[in-house]
């Protein structure tokens, strides 16, 4: 049976009529979904941090001020290098406490950019009791970002070398 050929262009019509929606159905979900990956960017990127410290608010400090209690408990330190992975840990309270009376009350200054900021060479976690007390890496203390200071990291250098047998 033939279609008369008016049925059949209609019938052609209706065809490409259909393609053509269903591309353009698929062509808006598309941007919909564009749309809101660029809006969820946006929001993530334009939110603030309210545990950033303000440059207004950052008050030298020193190892002493910053440890939770009192930092002569410290009964063992671990040290990381950041360069390898590799560890140390020292448990004799003489070694701990004339490396920490070194560098226990040196001021540090804050960094004015409190930008994150990563990787590390020297990683130093101090401990009372097998309790995690304190982490912390020459320029960071409870994320905060404070200047190189070469007084502070020079005793930190020593016990690395002492203790890893090698330049840092």
């Amino acid at each position: 049976m033939k279609l008369p050929r008016a049925l059949k262009h209609i019938s052609y019509n209706f065809r490409l009529y259909f393609i053509n929606f269903k591309l353009m159905q698929r062509l808006v979900n598309t941007i919909k979904k564009v749309l809101i990956l660029l809006i969820l960017i946006f929001a993530i990127g334009c939110q603030s941090n309210a545990e950033d410290p303000k440059p207004d608010q950052l008050n030298p400090i020193s190892l002493t001020k910053a440890y939770p209690g009192s930092i002569s408990k410290v009964d063992k330190v671990e040290l990381l290098d950041g360069s390898t992975g590799e560890r140390r840990t020292i448990v004799d309270q003489k070694t701990i406490q004339q490396w920490l009376n070194k560098i226990k009350n040196i001021e540090l200054d804050p960094d004015d950019n409190q930008e994150g900021r990563v990787g590390y060479i020297f990683g130093i976690t101090l401990f009372e009791n097998e309790k995690k007390t304190l982490g912390f890496i020459p320029n960071e203390i409870n994320n905060i970002y404070y200047k190189n200071n070469e007084e502070f990291l020079k005793p930190i250098r020593a016990i690395f070398k002492e203790q890893f047998r090698r330049e840092f």
